[in-house]
């Protein structure tokens, strides 16, 4: 059974018009969240790999390789990357390697995400995270067209044009081919973003 908001009566000709300007006007999100949320499922699927990777990377450590200096001053090690200016490094411990998702930005800075002893873990946790990232910018998106909408027809109830829309946005599905791409700056200014 289908929970589209239009299932049992079909749009007027008042919420197609209002459809197609909430469609205009929020663009950018009917490409980014399909995208991100991609990105997120094939970071979920590909975990063994990745971790695996970094694993691989890190037993065949090369001793002149430029370390990677992060805001809470340590250094670590490119293990591989996830997405954008996302990878995966690894640092020597007292018994053990560390892990961390590490975010780095065009002005040198680079911010940890998560971290941990585990790769699968901090994986994991950093997936999680992702997950997470995508509702809240799934329920700021209702919020914002709910608003658009409000304003752009002040008497009418568009509620049903606000569910479809963020329905669409939220289950298009990416092609393979387009390339991965996040807008970071949900978490200290990383992650997906709305």
């Amino acid at each position: 059974m289908s929970n589209h908001p239009f299932q049992n009566r079909q749009p007027t000709k008042l919420e197609d018009q209002a459809y197609s300007q909430a469609r205009q006007h929020f663009a950018e999100h009917l490409k980014q969240f399909p995208t991100s949320q991609d990105a997120v499922k094939q970071l979920e699927r590909d975990l063994a790999k990745t971790t695996i990777a970094v694993n691989l990377a890190a037993s065949q450590a090369k001793p002149d390789a430029i370390p990677i200096p992060t805001d809470d001053g340590a250094q670590w090690h490119k293990g591989v990357d996830l997405f954008d200016n996302l990878c995966v490094c690894y640092r020597p411990g007292i018994y053990a390697l560390e892990y961390a998702v590490v975010e780095r930005f065009p002005n040198g800075k680079n911010e940890i995400w998560n971290r941990g002893h585990n790769a699968v873990e901090v994986l994991r946790a950093f997936a999680n995270d992702q997950k997470q990232a995508l509702q809240a910018w799934s329920d700021d998106l209702k919020a914002q067209v709910t608003e658009f909408l409000a304003e752009k027809y002040p008497s009418q109830d568009m509620s049903r044009v606000a569910d479809a829309f963020v329905l669409k946005c939220t289950t298009e599905t990416v092609s393979r081919t387009q390339a991965v791409t996040h807008n970071h700056g949900q978490k200290r200014g990383g992650g997906i973003h709305i």
